[in-house]
């Protein structure tokens, strides 16, 4: 892509009805994590007023229009003094290389970002033109401009990191050492070595596996024998299960959550599991006495049969899962699953990464 080709970003306060039927329609499944996170927006206490839904274009218009009303536009901003067109494509089918984002950074220290840019659905064509720097491929140019769209989105996340800053009525101040960086989750590692090469930093990297299955392959959940029965999490074991994850997850989100768990009839929680606000299998989690007995995995089949519908109903689900975890993975297996592709949880430094 040319250095001083413009790429414009739309920002929005609530996610517009077209980027998400232009998800839908031609980036299943990649961009899915973002996608189940502008569906989160729809749950009581899924979206607050500092939360903010980008959309950078390299050609300089909004998404496609694909049905419903749009958000309004509150700024767009551009990497070049020509500006953008300013409006939507009158047209419902693909755009053409984007990224788009939802950023909220009042949910700090928790995720504060999911990005997508259009490249990842071919995350082999980067690679690909590296290695034959003459290629010429248009598939390949293509990505680049999808890539630029991603560090230009980024440069804009910068800006709202300051006017957040500025305007906030903070109930806590920044986490020391991270006030100028952004976490950003279930990040494509083709789309994180793309942001890399054009001088994007991460302090901070995660890597974790894909693993994908289908909610209506699942077996069906099996009842639980007597002594036990099913639940949701209850808040006041919250502490509990926070306490036996690594995920940085407060008790705020998670009493927004899709949760399910096993309990003994004296209210002893032997197994949980929770859905993210990505829609991600998360915090799978039985007590070491119990286990050996199937728990985790029936934990995981009724949370997905019962509860993914509540963000589309599309039945493509997925767990984010460490490549030293031995435990999730066989869970994971054992539901069918295979790893799609890699992904991570990391800290960008907006200010080493963006000078100006």
């Amino acid at each position: 892509m040319p250095k001083d080709a413009a790429v414009t970003v739309y920002i929005y306060t609530a996610p517009p009805a077209h980027l998400v039927a232009l998800l839908r329609a031609h980036h299943m499944p990649h961009a899915l994590p973002l996608l189940r996170r502008l569906r989160f927006t729809r749950f009581p206490g899924g979206i607050s007023e500092h939360a903010r839904v980008l959309y950078a274009s390299a050609d300089g218009r909004g998404p496609p229009e694909g049905g419903g009303t749009d958000n309004s536009t509150i700024n767009s901003t551009s990497n070049s003094s020509s500006g953008g067109s300013g409006g939507s494509s009158s047209s419902t089918s693909d755009a053409g290389p984007f990224a788009a984002a939802y950023l909220d950074f009042s949910r700090g220290p928790e995720t504060e970002l999911w990005l997508y840019a259009s490249l990842e659905r071919r995350p082999d064509v980067l690679a690909r033109g590296a290695a034959n720097c003459d290629s010429g491929d248009e598939a390949e140019a293509e990505a680049e401009a999808a890539a630029e769209c991603a560090r230009v989105l980024l440069r804009e996340v910068k800006r709202q990191r300051a006017a957040y800053a500025r305007t906030s009525t903070l109930a806590r101040p920044p986490t020391p050492g991270m006030e100028d960086t952004v976490l950003v989750g279930s990040l494509s590692e083709a789309l994180r070595g793309a942001l890399a090469g054009r001088g994007v930093v991460f302090p901070r990297v995660d890597v974790h596996d894909k693993w994908m299955f289908r909610a209506d392959a699942l077996p069906a959940a099996d009842s639980v024998a007597p002594g036990l029965r099913w639940d949701a999490v209850r808040r006041a074991d919250i502490p509990l299960m926070l306490s036996r994850t690594k995920i940085n997850r407060k008790e705020r989100t998670v009493i927004l959550l899709p949760s399910m768990a096993i309990y003994r009839d004296d209210g002893t929680p032997v197994a949980w599991a929770l859905l993210g606000p990505d829609s991600s299998l998360s915090c799978l989690h039985c007590e070491p006495e119990y286990r050996g007995r199937g728990f985790a995995k029936a934990v995981a089949v009724k949370l997905l049969r019962e509860r993914l519908k509540e963000y589309d109903d599309d039945p493509y689900c997925w767990a984010d899962v460490a490549p030293d975890n031995l435990g999730s993975q066989g869970v994971c297996k054992s539901l069918g699953g295979k790893i799609a592709w890699s992904i991570s949880w990391s800290r960008i430094d907006l200010n080493k990464s963006f000078l100006d």
